[in-house]
């Protein structure tokens, strides 16, 4: 009999240890952690609710287990870091593609980059989008499977990837995976409205759905270095984050979240200015010259510290993605640096093959409405708090973003 995911029994064991969690307990996590199902050991690191409680007539067969599996064995899985090997060779996960993207992430997983240190358990298998003969062309070589209905892709995919260019679709495709608790990544800038984004996430804590959606900069090698640089020089008084591209939709994400991975969160309000660019073609095809645009992003007070102020900058100028961070002991400018897609692989393929969470869901949200105020203030000329947004309050759209891609990839 095969058990839905969010029905399954669970046993967690951290630190040599046993841990029967309340099935009442909520929003907890469990980092590092392994959680031994009837199929297969897997590990948690997830900011989703507790996995269900095991029944009290499960107890003997708890104490049966420890006593006969041993402490040493179980210790020394969870020293390995990675799960047993047959384990890991039950299964090759299935990803399933929504939608055509700007980056095409899942097809490294037939690839992977030369420093992957974690094997990798999962492969591209399906893909669908709703624009007439492009999933076909998506296929290739790389996928075994082309699907002529999401919701189909989704039950028959271990893993869920959208990169579907229109974000306005976001809540609609992630949902049949979500709610099946199946990973799901979604592509920047995550959902058009405040309420979908909310309602994805909320999806996923309810189904045990590890979640992600990020640019790539936040896993850069040199975030622990600003970190540590505001340890010791901070607090931070202002920083100004760049990145050389002027689309809004698509590259404030990369500032903001890029800024947010590395200072933290606590935003309160965002001021915008400059050009507002949606069409890239108009520059990277037709080579029309477009201005810069700056989100000014007023953070909440911290330790009776002023507010810091953040300049998140984007522009078609020379210059590469960096954070200038102006602390109260130093200002020391921080650039962009190591392998971008590899980065966004090893995160992924935590995700996909080992049901890790990169970034906890609220940073995500964060990140979302930063975006959000930022556009408000667009159409508003003022500063905008984001807790005075709503649910329908959203980020602007329009088909040349989706025509965009297309035509990139069908030529």
């Amino acid at each position: 009999m095969v058990i839905p995911y969010n029905q399954r029994k669970h046993l967690h064991v951290y630190s040599g240890k046993t841990a029967i969690i309340s099935q009442t307990c909520k929003n907890t996590c469990v980092w590092g952690g392994w959680s031994l199902s009837f199929h297969y050991i897997y590990p948690i690191r997830s900011q989703t609710e507790c996995p269900p409680l095991l029944e009290d007539n499960t107890m003997e067969t708890r104490r049966h287990f420890i006593g006969t599996a041993g402490a040493a064995g179980i210790a020394g899985i969870i020293a390995s870091g990675t799960p047993p090997a047959y384990a890991r060779d039950m299964k090759t996960l299935k990803i399933g593609v929504l939608g055509l993207g700007s980056h095409r992430f899942a097809d490294w997983f037939n690839n992977p980059p030369k420093g992957t240190k974690k094997d990798v358990l999962a492969k591209p298998f399906g893909v669908w989008d709703d624009y007439p003969g492009l999933a076909k062309r998506m296929k290739g070589d790389t996928y075994k499977k082309v699907f002529k209905d999401p919701v189909k892709l989704a039950r028959e995919c271990d893993c869920i990837h959208i990169e579907h260019a229109d974000y306005r679709k976001s809540l609609e495709l992630a949902q049949p995976a979500l709610e099946a608790g199946k990973p799901t990544f979604i592509n920047r800038p995550f959902a058009a409205s405040i309420g979908d984004a909310e309602e994805i996430v909320r999806l996923a804590k309810q189904y045990d759905a590890p979640l992600m959606s990020a640019s790539s900069l936040e896993f850069g090698p040199e975030i622990p270095d600003m970190q540590a640089f505001v340890k010791e020089q901070g607090p931070v008084r202002a920083y100004e984050a760049y990145g050389p591209e002027a689309h809004f939709t698509w590259h404030f994400p990369h500032v903001i979240n890029y800024a947010h991975a590395a200072l933290g969160g606590g935003i309160d309000s965002a001021y915008f200015t400059g050009h507002f660019g949606m069409d890239m073609r108009k520059w990277r095809v037709e080579g029309n010259k477009v201005g810069a645009a700056l989100s000014v992003l007023t953070y909440k007070p911290r330790n009776g510290n002023p507010p810091i102020i953040g300049m998140c900058h984007i522009g078609n100028y020379k210059g590469n993605f960096h954070i200038d961070i102006y602390g109260a002991k130093e200002n020391r400018d921080f650039i962009l640096t190591g392998d971008w897609g590899a980065n966004m692989f090893y995160a992924l393929n935590d995700l996909y093959s080992y049901r890790i969470v990169p970034r906890p869901y609220e940073a995500i949200l964060e990140q979302h409405r930063a975006l959000v105020a930022t556009n408000a203030s667009r159409m508003r000329g003022a500063a905008v708090k984001l807790d005075s947004l709503a649910g329908e309050d959203a980020m602007p759209y329009t088909d040349a973003i989706r025509r965009y891609v297309i035509g990139r990839s069908l030529g």
